[in-house]
This record gives C-alpha cells, sequence and structure tokens, in this order.
C-alpha cells in the first residue's frame, strides 16, 4: 500500500502545481508607440501654399495603415486628413461615433486616456480645431510660412469600437525634415507640405490605459 500512498501524493502535488499554474496572470505585453510616416494630406508642390482642398485621407490607429476612399461610408477610419484639417469618424464628417479631444503635456507621460471630454465634428468645427495656436500647430515661424506642430500637444482618439489611441504629430512636410535650416526656409528647396508624420499608441482591449 505504501507505493499507492506514494503515487496518489505525487499526483496530488502535481495537479496543484498545475492549478496554480492556470491562476497565474497572462503576461501582458507593453504598448509600444508607433510611428507614421508620410501620410499625404492633399500633397502640395514646392512653393507658397496653394490652399487646402476637402479631399481627406483616411487612417486607421487599428491597422495602422491609410484607409482606402471607398471604406469612407463605413467605419474602418478612425481620422481624416486634408491639409491643416483632421477629422473624426463621427458627427458630420462620418458614420461612426468617433470622438477626440486635445491634452497638453508630454505624449510618453499620458498613461491613462480620460474618461471624459471627448467632442465629435459638428457643423460649427471639429474636434481637433484649425487656426495657428488653436489646435495641435502653429503657423508662419518667423514669417516665414512654415507649420510646426505645438510642443506638448497630445489629441486624444475614442474610437467606433471603444478602443482608445493617442497621437502626437511631429512633422507636416515630407520626409520629416528640421523645419530651421536655411534649405528648408527656402521655398525653392523646401519638401512638399501636407504629409504627416506622428507618433501614435493605439490600446485595443477597451483599457484606458496606454
Amino acid at each position: 500500500m505504501k507505493p499507492l500512498k506514494q503515487i496518489l501524493l505525487i499526483s496530488l502535488l502535481l495537479l496543484t502545481a498545475a492549478c496554480d499554474d492556470d491562476d497565474e496572470p497572462e503576461a501582458v505585453a507593453p504598448l509600444e508607440a508607433q510611428i507614421a510616416n508620410d501620410i499625404p494630406a492633399n500633397p502640395q508642390p514646392p512653393g507658397p501654399p496653394t490652399g487646402a482642398l476637402p479631399d481627406y485621407t483616411l487612417f486607421s490607429f487599428e491597422t495602422g495603415a491609410i484607409v482606402a476612399d471607398s471604406d469612407s461610408t463605413t467605419t474602418n477610419w478612425d481620422i481624416g486628413l486634408s491639409g491643416l484639417s483632421i477629422i473624426v469618424n463621427g458627427g458630420v464628417s462620418g458614420p461612426g461615433s468617433t470622438e477626440a479631444q486635445i491634452l497638453t503635456g508630454l505624449f510618453d507621460e499620458l498613461t491613462t486616456a480620460p474618461e471624459n471630454g471627448y467632442a465629435s465634428d459638428t457643423a460649427e468645427g471639429t474636434a481637433i480645431p484649425t487656426g495657428s495656436g488653436n489646435g495641435w500647430y502653429n503657423y508662419n515661424l518667423n514669417g516665414n510660412n512654415v507649420v510646426t506642430p505645438i510642443p506638448g500637444r497630445v489629441i486624444v482618439i475614442r474610437t467606433n469600437d471603444g478602443n482608445y489611441a493617442k497621437f502626437e504629430i511631429l512633422n507636416y512636410y515630407k520626409g520629416n525634415p528640421d523645419v530651421t535650416t536655411a534649405e528648408f526656409i527656402d521655398f525653392n528647396t523646401r519638401p512638399p507640405g501636407r504629409y504627416y508624420t506622428f507618433k501614435y499608441v493605439y490600446q485595443p482591449n477597451g483599457s484606458r490605459d496606454f
């Protein structure tokens, strides 16, 4: 009988260890910031600005990619970019329920999306406002007609699916150039504008934690 007792004891210990392993929470991989490079928003040729056109490049934070124009009437996109205008897929701009707000602070230090304060696009204005100093950018750096992102402006998105994303616009010109160089200041050598480069984090599980 002694061997049988030993076998039963060993089996009980193995079963207990297996249960303990099952009880351990699965490790959650930390979210990493992604970079979207040169997203076109009605690109313009070199030279003085020519004005924005009402045609938007659609972007999805879930896929991290441009969405085809044929999906403009769906909820497959989150934001649209055209010149200096950024729309969200909700309100008067799309069929979804996407909302946004702009916060002041450091991108990396924003670890939790706000619970409230979001807005959709309306006939009176977009959730992400336009105009120099009003939203994410300043215009006319030192009189040189340059668009520069305002440091410390982070845009938070609540998507159609109830997920959250944050993004910070890094540059408005193709190739993410240094906008302080003499080559950039000169209209003849300045890279084309209306190309967004931005950093973003997308939280896919419905949590407000980044």
